[in-house]
This record gives C-alpha cells, sequence and structure tokens, in this order.
C-alpha cells in the first residue's frame, strides 16, 4: 500500500472499530430490552427490505462507485443518481402507503401493520442505500476522514436515542425505525456540504440524460437477474426462518449476524479504499498493481477473519449468556457457527469489488445466480419442518447460519477460481485451510489450558481474558512462523516489527 492508502485505512479502520463498538453495544441493549420476540421481529422487517433493495437497485450502486473513482465527476452525474435514488424510495413507499392490499401486507409481513412496515422500509433505505451512496461519493473524492467522523457521529447518536426512548418507555419499533431514518437523513444532507466536482466539461458522461443512462445501462443489464436472484435469497432466508422459527430464532440469528459483523469491520474498512485503489489502476491499464492489491489484501483480511472466529468460537455459549442473558441462551449453536460466517464472507467481498472494479460484471452475475439458487434450496431444506408438503431438517436459526457458512465457502472460491483464470494467476487456496485450522486449533487449545485450572470460583469473564492473553501470544507465533498467511514476506513483517518501538516513541512525544 501506498503512504496514502494506509493511513486512509487506519484511520477508516479505526473510525470503523468505534462506530461498530458503538452500533453493536446499542444492539445488545435493544436485543436485552426488547427480548427475543420482539428484537427478532425488528430484524426480520429489516432483513427483508434489505433484499427488496436489491431489486430496487439493480446494480446502479455499484456501477456509480466504479464511476466515480475512475475519474472526478460533475455535479450533474452525481446528482443524476441521487435522483434514481429518491425514485428509488418514493415509488414504493406510495405502493406501501396507499396500493398494496393490508391482507397482502399481513401476509408478508406476519401481521405487522402498514404504518410500521412504511418505516421500516424508510429505515432500512436511508440506512443501506441513500447512506452507503453518500459515502462511496465522500470515498470517491478521498474524504474518507471526513465521512467516517459523520458515521461515528450517526452511532453515538442512535445509542443515545434508543437509551431515551427506553428512559420514556417508548421503545417500539415505530419509534425506533423513525430514529434511524431521521438519523442518517440528517448525516447524508451535512456530508454532502464537502463534496466537491469536476466542471461539466470535463465529465463528457454527463454530457446529457441519455449519455449517463445509456452508461449505466451497459453496466448494469447483467446485474438486472443477479439484482432479482439476490433479492429473492434475503427475502427468503428471512420469510422462512420467521414463517417457520419465529421471532425468537430470528432474534437468534440477528444476534449471531451482529457478533459476526466485529470480524468484518477490518474488511468493510479497506473495501471501498481497494475499490478506489484497483479501478483506477485497471484503468491505467497498471494490472501488476491490481494483482499484488488482491493477493495481498485478500491474504490479510481472510486470516483477521479466521483469527476473530478463533478467538470467539471456543466461548460462543458463555459470551451469548454474560452479554444477553439466558433469554438468549439456546441461541448458542446459532452464534458459535455465525462466528465462521467472516472468514470467506470478506473473500468474497474482495473478490466481488475486484470484478466490479475492473469492469467485469458478468463474472459476478453468473456466479451470483448459481450461488443464490444452490442458497434457496439449501435453506429451505434446512428450515423446513419434517411435515412440511416436501420435508425438511427443521434446524431454525442453526441451520440457516450453517447455510450461509457453507453455500458462502463454495460461491467464494468459485469466484477466486474464475478471478484467477481471467487475470492469468495460479488458483491461491491453500491459505485458506491454513489460517482455519491453525486459528481455531490454538484458539481452543487457548480454552483448553485455561479450564485446566481447577478453580471453580474464577468468572467466566477472567477464564475469557487469560485465554484471550494466550491466544494472542500464540497467534503472533503463528504470524511470524507463516508470515505469507498474512500477505507478507519474512523480511516485511520483520521490518514493519522493528518500527513499532519508534512509532510508539513519537506518540509519547505527540502526547508530551
Amino acid at each position: 500500500m501506498t503512504t496514502s492508502v494506509r493511513v486512509r485505512f487506519v484511520f477508516t479502520l479505526g473510525a470503523n472499530l468505534l462506530r461498530a463498538l458503538l452500533s453493536f453495544v446499542t444492539g445488545m441493549l435493544l436485543a436485552r430490552w426488547m427480548g427475543p420476540r420482539d428484537y427478532g421481529n425488528m430484524s426480520f422487517l429489516l432483513g427483508t427490505f434489505l433484499g427488496i433493495r436489491q431489486l430496487l437497485d439493480l446494480g446502479t450502486s455499484t456501477a456509480f462507485f466504479t464511476f466515480l473513482s475512475q475519474t472526478p465527476r460533475s455535479r450533474r452525474f452525481v446528482n443524476g443518481f441521487f435522483v434514481w435514488l429518491a425514485i428509488q424510495f418514493i415509488l414504493p413507499a406510495l405502493a406501501i402507503a396507499f396500493v398494496l392490499p393490508g391482507a397482502w401486507l399481513a401476509t408478508v409481513w406476519h401481521g405487522e401493520h402498514r404504518g410500521v412496515v412504511l418505516l421500516a422500509f424508510a429505515a432500512a433505505f436511508m440506512q443501506n442505500s441513500a447512506w452507503p451512496a453518500v459515502q462511496q461519493a465522500a470515498e470517491s473524492q478521498r474524504k474518507t476522514l471526513w465521512v467516517n467522523s459523520i458515521s461515528v457521529a450517526i452511532a453515538i447518536v442512535h445509542i443515545i436515542a434508543v437509551f431515551v426512548l427506553w428512559r420514556i418507555g417508548a421503545l417500539a419499533l415505530p419509534w425506533i425505525f423513525l430514529a434511524i431514518s431521521l438519523e442518517f437523513l440528517v448525516a447524508g444532507i451535512v456530508a454532502h456540504q464537502r463534496f466537491s466536482y469536476a466542471d461539466d466539461a470535463d465529465d463528457p458522461d454527463s454530457a446529457s440524460l441519455g449519455v449517463m443512462v445509456r452508461k449505466y445501462w451497459v453496466y448494469c443489464v447483467p446485474l438486472i437477474p443477479y439484482a432479482f436472484f439476490g433479492f429473492a435469497q434475503e427475502f427468503a432466508d428471512r420469510w422462512l426462518l420467521q414463517n417457520y422459527g419465529g421471532g425468537v430464532q430470528q432474534a437468534f440469528y440477528a444476534v449471531g449476524a451482529q457478533f459476526a459483523a466485529i470480524a468484518l469491520l477490518a474488511t468493510t474498512s479497506i473495501l471501498r479504499i481497494f475499490w478506489k485503489e484497483v479501478a483506477e489502476a485497471h484503468h491505467r491499464k497498471d494490472h501488476q498493481r491490481a494483482g499484488e492489491l488482491y493477493r495481498r489484501v485478500t491474504r490479510l483480511l481472510f486470516l483477521v477473519g479466521a483469527i476473530c472466529s478463533g478467538i470467539l468460537l471456543p466461548w460462543a455459549s458463555e459470551i451469548l449468556r454474560l452479554v444477553l442473558g439466558d433469554a438468549y441462551g439456546n441461541g448458542a449453536l446459532t452464534l458459535a457457527i455465525m462466528f465462521l460466517y467472516p472468514i470467506h464472507q470478506s473473500m468474497g467481498q474482495i473478490g466481488g469489488t475486484m470484478l466490479y472494479a475492473t469492469e467485469r460484471v458478468s463474472v459476478v452475475v453468473y456466479t451470483g445466480i448459481g450461488t443464490v439458487v444452490l442458497g434457496l434450496i439449501v435453506a429451505y431444506f434446512v428450515l423446513a419442518p419434517s411435515t412440511a408438503t416436501i420435508p425438511g431438517l427443521g434446524l431454525a436459526s442453526a441451520g440457516l447460519a450453517a447455510k450461509m457458512v457453507l453455500v458462502q465457502l463454495v460461491g467464494v472460491n468459485v469466484t477466486a477460481f474464475l478471478i484467477a483464470r481471467i487475470f492469468k494467476w495460479p488458483f491461491d487456496w491453500i491459505f485458506q485451510p491454513a489460517s482455519i485450522l491453525g486459528c481455531l486449533a490454538i484458539g481452543w487449545a487457548s480454552r483448553a489450558l485455561v479450564l485446566l485450572v481447577p478453580i471453580a470460583s474464577v468468572p467466566v469473564l477472567i477464564q475469557m481474558i487469560v485465554s484471550g492473553v494466550i491466544y494472542i501470544m500464540g497467534i503472533a507465533g503463528f504470524v511470524y512462523a507463516f508470515p505469507t498467511l498474512a500477505g507478507l514476506t519474512r523480511e516485511s513483517l520483520q521490518a514493519d516489527i522493528a518500527q513499532i518501538p519508534g512509532l510508539i516513541e513519537k506518540f509519547r512525544a505527540g502526547l508530551g
């Protein structure tokens, strides 16, 4: 990485760590204060609209960021996309409010009132469509510090809002959804104030509405069927779990997903930076730089995911009871499985970004559709009860978690294989089992060493902390022994270690 990219990554990672910590605490407070059933219903509503978002977007958001990353864009070009976003919001909102029959709404969203469904759509749209578009525009202009500072501010405001609602006895779905909608709407308006634009004459793609539409059309046509399949998978997963498992099982899965998101922090921190750098390198035809970025980032983030899973998975049951209490105790297996999800999720996101940034959209579509079809079939059989017309296994949230992990493992490796063939690289796979097995073995060994101490009065939290210290030392030795798993060489790792004392001294001098 260049120095500027490293600075942006470090700041983004720090901001994301703080934001994720605040968001995680907020989510856990909601889960405790609302109880499994209501928290599960909230997760179900927001989850279904994540699927609908894909259907509305039709791949335009990926096109938008790719185009922004290639070259500076004019105000007309950027505003054109925000008009399209407004259309995506207004038409479905009007349909939910006035067009769709009440009986149909009650069937799809399991008896929720029209107003609650409308507010859930607004919250999901502002959080997952409008705000990401603002972030993409800011990242394309390298305004990383500005937009990530606002992200942290959103998290702070949200935890305060949740606390206030709880204190006044108004912690209900409508108020939560309204708070989310307003928070991200205001944040988007504030962030937009610092955007800069190229002159219209320097951006021929914004010469007219027809030119812009054609550019998006060429990029997005292959993504349209993928959007339909993506919607089907996201919606079906949530709906089937709600239908066959209910709100409590939905809550178990949602809690597992929130914990799993912790391990994705490094990936989400670097993803847009990686996208920008690869798109720019591809535009300059610097394929060697793009390939080196892909290889190093993939290995590093895969190992980060494996390290997070290794320290958390052995203590899944204890973590769940400590954080949420006995009401969520039956979700321990779901949580343990979900701790494996971020490992290949990071690899999948990097692979998808590589293809989007190099405008090889059709590969994303073909592999994505195949993965979705496989996922839909597996989801039904793991969730449907044995008494259904087509009998299933009835595994509830644990079954959905296992489906997510296994189907993803297949999908991301197919994508990685195709990327290797497209760019004429060797298929790099051996780091996957090496990283996973190494980290999980160190994690379970750390737990076993702690539990060998025959002192029943030692609190579980202390046991986990001691195990964590042992685990960190074990991982340090593991990475030093096999630096290539982190996309490094022994020489570069030793050079980085040698710089640590100097960095600490500079930090101390700065404090002084």
